[in-house]
């Protein structure tokens, strides 16, 4: 536990469909009402997060508070000097998967009492070239569905506006090649995906083979080597049903510290288009401090 007397919220204001305007002083009142000091900035584009972050690296505060997505969670937990600095979030974007592994509240007033409470939970920080991430990095078919997203996005973002990314990559169906390569030599070649993640729940709706855990301090690297859409829609609806399964044949799962993904593919962290493949990933020797309830025994 930690003492929180000041936070500072950043809020993306088109999260949730315009929520984060509306509900960024609304959780400023709630924290008052806690004994909490809150100052509210809201951001203006993107990396706007991430910039207000490292400033306020500086300023006196206890914590910081991301309202939005798991993307605007991502922006600011990047732009903080410390990574260790106490981070709360209220969960207001389309999947909120950091959310659903945690357990945050959606309320404001229950948000405000886990923000004041302030309970820790630490996570091992993932981390691809310079850019960190607490989710996943996925290169190949989501990272192409994302880099659609990312061409022709406009305004704010719902679950509907997956729809056409999703059917675009499914009708012109990309061909990657992947090979991720292991600190013990060991090498899985042609893969169609290689999806490294820090949690299970996938999306929102996919739940990923129950050997992945948020709290295990790893990367667990999933490699997918089926490679047409059948295949494919299978696995998602092994997902849906919370049965997806590594057979080390056509899904391999190994658990590390480390992997190196080669081939040229787009690829996307916590939900967000970070470039093109080829790409490193390892662990931060620091972990990220969440406020968040404490974990159910």
């Amino acid at each position: 536990m930690t003492s929180i007397r000041r936070v500072l919220l950043i809020a993306n204001p088109i999260s949730g469909g315009g929520k984060g305007r509306r509900m960024a002083p609304e959780l400023a009142a709630a924290l008052q009402a806690r004994g909490v000091h809150a100052d509210v900035y809201l951001t203006t584009a993107a990396g706007d997060a991430t910039a207000r972050a490292r400033s306020a690296g500086a300023e006196p505060y206890d914590a910081l508070v991301a309202l939005g997505g798991d993307g605007t969670v991502n922006e600011v937990l990047h732009g903080m000097p410390d990574p260790t600095r106490p981070l709360g979030v209220l969960p207001i974007g389309t999947a909120n998967v950091l959310a659903l592994e945690l357990r945050l509240p959606k309320a404001a007033a229950a948000a405000a009492t886990v923000i004041a409470s302030g309970n820790l939970r630490e996570l091992a920080i993932g981390r691809a070239g310079d850019r960190r991430f607490l989710l996943f990095l996925g290169a190949g078919i989501d990272g192409s569905v994302v880099h659609r997203l990312h061409q022709v996005r406009s305004g704010t973002l719902g679950k509907h506006k997956w729809l056409a990314p999703i059917l675009h990559t499914t009708w012109h169906w990309p061909r990657h090649s992947l090979r991720a390569t292991f600190p013990d030599g060991e090498v899985v070649d042609g893969c169609s995906e290689v999806l490294v993640t820090r949690c299970r729940n996938y999306g929102g709706v996919v739940m990923l083979p129950r050997e992945v855990s948020i709290d295990s301090g790893k990367l667990h690297v999933l490699c997918f080597r089926g490679r047409g859409r059948l295949w494919w829609i299978w696995q998602g609806l092994r997902g849906l049903v919370r049965c997806m399964r590594a057979n080390d044949r056509s899904l391999v799962l190994r658990t590390v510290d480390s992997v190196q993904i080669d081939g040229m593919a787009p690829f996307q962290i916590d939900g967000d288009f970070a470039g093109q493949g080829p790409v490193a990933i390892d662990l931060l020797p620091q972990r990220a401090r969440l406020l968040a309830p404490l974990p159910r025994a």
